[in-house]
């Protein structure tokens, strides 16, 4: 994910079809790109990633990426950056992310993680039947019940992930399997419907292990949903590692919309 900076605070790559989603970039690969062009922005090392929020204003084409950061505020211990997100001169998303100082506090941890039956270590990844060539970059453990648009009446998604190509599943990892598994309303709908994502919020809750940014484990992704209505749904999901650490936490609202054949979801405009 190599971005090369060309001004201050202004970043630029090129992208292809790698991860590609729906009709564009994987709305969690835009999110990896406009964390790292914060990172490579930040300047106190004491200071990591705590949170993000992005609106996507369209879809994100192939083409020349141009990331443009700001620094809306740097304090002693936190710091917030603004970032827009262009292909080919068109701005395709908006955004916040903080940094922030570890501070002394107790802890604890209140979440219940779901069921963490880990796969064998010799059980082949099974992937999905949402359609996404991003998808080929990520080994996939379903463990949710219903196929997409098979109308379920299941409550909560989710599963096990893992790049397929090791090493580097750190933070920017987190936001893209929290983007990247089947949508509960997907497995609700009993009719043909695409979506997409119009904003997305994370918050990182703990350090990423070793262990899972090397790839010697897969992290378990749950899903669950509030309400769907006119269009737009709400999508709530955890990141926790084997032993039941809560990594990340994330809410988005997605745009959904029944069509008659799957063929024109090319045409669909919005999110990410």
């Amino acid at each position: 994910m190599l971005l090369h900076a060309v001004g201050d605070g202004v970043y630029t790559r090129d992208v292809d079809d790698t991860w590609w989603g729906w009709n564009g970039q994987f709305g969690g690969y835009s999110l990896a790109l406009a964390l790292q062009a914060c990172r490579m922005q930040n300047n106190d090392s004491t200071q990591r990633e705590r949170a993000i929020t992005m609106h996507f204003l369209r879809r994100m084409p192939a083409g020349s990426v141009r990331v443009v950061v700001a620094t809306e505020r740097q304090g002693r211990t936190a710091t917030t950056f603004s970032v827009r997100l262009s292909v080919d001169e068109r701005l395709c998303g908006v955004g916040l992310v903080m940094f922030g100082s570890d501070r002394r506090a107790e802890a604890y941890q209140l979440a219940q993680p779901p069921d963490l039956v880990a796969p064998p270590p010799n059980e082949t990844p099974q992937g999905t039947v949402i359609p996404g060539k991003f998808l080929e970059q990520l080994d996939v453990w379903p463990r949710h019940r219903g196929d997409f648009t098979g109308g379920s009446d299941v409550a909560e998604s989710g599963g096990w992930l893992r790049l397929a190509d090791r090493g580097g599943a750190d933070e920017r990892f987190l936001m893209m399997v929290a983007d990247a598994y089947m949508p509960l309303s997907f497995l609700r709908a009993s009719e043909p419907a695409v979506g997409g994502t119009l904003d997305f919020t994370a918050h990182f809750r703990a350090p990423v292990p070793e262990t899972v940014i090397d790839g010697s484990e897969p992290v378990r992704v749950h899903l669950t949903s509030a309400r769907s209505l006119d269009g737009y749904v709400d999508e709530d999901a955890t990141v926790w590692t084997a032993n039941g650490q809560l990594l990340l936490q994330s809410r988005q609202m997605r745009y959904t919309e029944i069509v008659d054949d799957l063929d024109v979801l090319n045409d669909i405009r919005g999110g990410g």
